[in-house]
């Protein structure tokens, strides 16, 4: 019979291995989604994303990665609900605020954008700067 600190030891490596095991899962599905993004498969890169958040719920990355694909598919709604989860989980995430400000100009928001742009200047994203002065002078 094996010891209680020869199980606690197996368990802790088992529960390692899980882990580690999980995170190349969602690394692959990372890399997969950025390289189809680039190639135009956004249906495809979404899926990717959509496999990373079911791994990873609290990294923001893949949220504002799957929301960009969504923006490039003309879905502004669904492109803002994912930069809303990016931002609540990284509250600093510049980008995440100037592609919300982006999809909220594409969903005929244009007052509403105009916080997010501001938002991406303060936390250090110079290229919203000229966002701001496109859509909310």
């Amino acid at each position: 019979m094996k010891s209680l600190s020869t199980l606690i030891t197996s368990l802790f490596f088992y529960l390692l291995f899980l882990n580690y095991a999980q995170a190349q899962v969602s690394g692959g599905f990372f890399n997969s989604g950025i390289d189809k993004s680039g190639k135009g498969d956004y249906y495809g890169a979404i899926a990717d994303f959509t496999k990373v958040i079911e791994q990873q719920p609290s990294e923001s990355k893949p949220y504002h990665y799957r929301g960009i694909n969504k923006f490039n598919l003309k879905d502004y709604t669904g492109a803002i609900g994912d930069f809303d989860h990016a931002i609540e989980l990284n509250p600093k995430y510049a980008d995440a605020y100037y592609m919300r400000g982006m999809a909220k100009v594409g969903a005929k928001k244009k007052k509403d954008s105009c916080e997010d742009f501001k938002k991406a200047i303060e936390l250090g994203y110079s290229g919203a700067s000229e966002a701001l002065d496109k859509y909310c002078k």
